[in-house]
């Protein structure tokens, strides 16, 4: 399959808006044009872009009001901020990534598509806790780790939404041993054992 034929069978299935398409389109050309010279997709997941990749990320749209604010981690090639910035051109985007490369083509992207997001270049523990509606991530960090990151802006009231594989009961576990929280595991309509994460009130985790 290529990726047009890809992006033919994710429409038959998904109702996107002409010109929330538009701005996707935009996107993914752009991470077409950038993906090999930046190591932002392997070449086995370009034909599945759509499907595999944009409808994972067109999930947390669910949960997200139309002008709300979300912090991004670990954005690497845009997936979910670029997606959700291209949904959701009332609200904003903020996406943190350390690399670069990466940062490179996460602004050209939002350049690209006219979208209302802007992106932190450096580490996410040493960005500045702005205030935020949700906090979003997805192959990111296991979920332990990902609360020390998403912490600073959950504590101030953000929601997590985070995209997590089979192994995210496992996980789970593990953070209850550090944090307190409320959460929701909603199953991914992507395919697989994944869930859509839904993590508020979160208290706890110091050392």
């Amino acid at each position: 399959m290529t990726s047009e034929n890809d992006r033919a069978v994710f429409l038959a299935a998904h109702n996107v808006s002409r010109e929330t398409l538009n701005r996707l389109d935009r996107v993914i050309d752009t991470l077409d044009s950038w993906r090999m010279k930046s190591n932002l997709i392997g070449p086995r997941e370009w034909p599945h872009i759509w499907q595999r990749h944009v409808w994972d990320c067109l999930q947390l749209l669910d949960h997200i009001p139309e002008t709300a604010s979300v912090v991004d981690l670990g954005s690497g090639a845009g997936f979910p901020g670029l997606i959700i910035a291209a949904a959701r051109p009332e609200g904003r985007v903020t996406m943190m990534e350390s690399v670069g490369k990466k940062t490179a083509f996460l602004n050209a992207a939002i350049d690209a598509a006219g979208l209302s997001a802007d992106v932190y270049k450096g580490r996410v523990e040493s960005a500045p806790a702005s205030r935020a509606d949700f906090v979003t991530a997805r192959a990111f960090a296991p979920l332990p780790k990902l609360l020390d990151y998403a912490s600073p802006w959950m504590k101030n009231g953000a929601t997590g939404l985070f995209l997590k594989g089979e192994r995210w009961e496992e996980e789970l576990t593990e953070a209850r041993q550090r944090w307190r929280f409320a959460h929701e595991a909603i199953p991914s309509r992507s395919g697989g054992s994944g869930v859509v994460l839904i993590v508020r009130e979160l208290q706890g985790g110091e050392a």
